[in-house]
C-alpha cells in the first residue's frame, strides 16, 4: 500500500488512533454527564460551581466546572479527531492535561484556603490515572497505526 493510499484509509475508515481518540471523548463526555445527575451524583444539593459537597458515586468530588469542562474536554477530543495526526496530538494534550489537574489538585490547590477546583485524593488519583491511561494509550495506537499502515 502507497503511503498517499495509507493516510487516505485511516482518514476514511478510522484506525487505532482515531478509535483511541473516539473512546477518550466519550469517557470524558460520559464522566461529564454523570457528574450533573442527580442520584448518580450524592448530595447534589451541595452542588457548587466551583466548590462543593456533591460526590460522582460517593467517591470523587464534582462540581459545576469539572462536570463541564471534562465534558468539553470530550467533545474537543471528538471534534478535532478529523486526521490520524490531529486525533493523537489532541488526546495526549487532553491527557497531560489531566495529568496536571491531579497533579495540582494533590499538591497546589489543596494547600490554597481557596481552591480554585474541589480537591480530594479520589478525584486527584481519578485525573491521574485517566491520563495515563490516555497517554500510554494513545501512544500505543500510535504505534498500531504504524505498524498497520506504515505511516503516521
Amino acid at each position: 500500500m502507497s503511503a498517499t493510499r495509507a493516510v487516505e484509509a485511516t482518514k476514511r475508515e478510522g484506525g487505532p488512533v482515531r478509535r483511541h481518540a473516539q473512546i477518550t471523548g466519550a469517557v470524558l463526555m460520559v464522566l461529564g454527564i454523570l457528574g450533573l445527575i442527580p442520584g448518580i451524583t450524592t448530595n447534589y444539593d451541595q452542588m457548587g460551581f466551583f466548590r462543593s459537597g456533591a460526590e460522582l458515586f460517593g467517591v470523587f468530588t464534582v462540581c459545576v466546572l469539572t462536570s463541564v469542562g471534562l465534558f468539553l474536554f470530550g467533545v474537543t477530543v471528538l471534534a478535532f479527531s478529523g486526521s490520524v495526526r490531529q486525533a493523537h496530538k489532541n488526546v495526549i494534550l487532553h491527557a497531560l492535561a489531566l495529568i496536571a489537574m491531579g497533579i495540582t489538585g494533590a499538591g497546589l490547590v489543596v494547600n490554597s484556603p481557596h481552591p480554585l477546583l474541589p480537591t480530594d485524593v479520589e478525584s486527584n488519583w481519578l485525573y491521574l490515572a485517566l491520563g495515563v491511561v490516555f497517554l500510554v494509550g494513545g501512544n500505543r495506537a500510535r504505534a498500531k497505526e504504524i505498524e498497520q499502515n506504515g505511516v503516521f
